[in-house]
């Protein structure tokens, strides 16, 4: 069975400076001009959504709790 383009494109995506989706990319600029001061935006790529964390305690707990989402810090 073989791997899908976006399997292939996001195989192993550990940090943001290695995702290659520019539709991706373009989303997060977007929401990155709605956050404010403080706040992290985290992708998910099991369901290749954003949230907007208030903090890095925030970010911290759904990452622990969720490692099986697949989160990266969007930088």
């Amino acid at each position: 069975m073989g791997q899908t383009y976006r399997q292939f494109i996001e195989a192993n995506i550990t940090s943001w400076d290695k995702m290659k989706d520019k539709n991706v990319i373009k989303s997060a600029e977007k929401f990155k001009k709605k956050m404010k001061s403080g706040n992290i935006l985290g992708y998910t790529q099991t369901h290749d959504e954003f949230t907007i964390f208030r903090n890095d305690k925030d970010w911290d707990e759904a990452v622990k709790g969720g490692k099986e989402m697949k989160w990266v810090k969007v930088s």
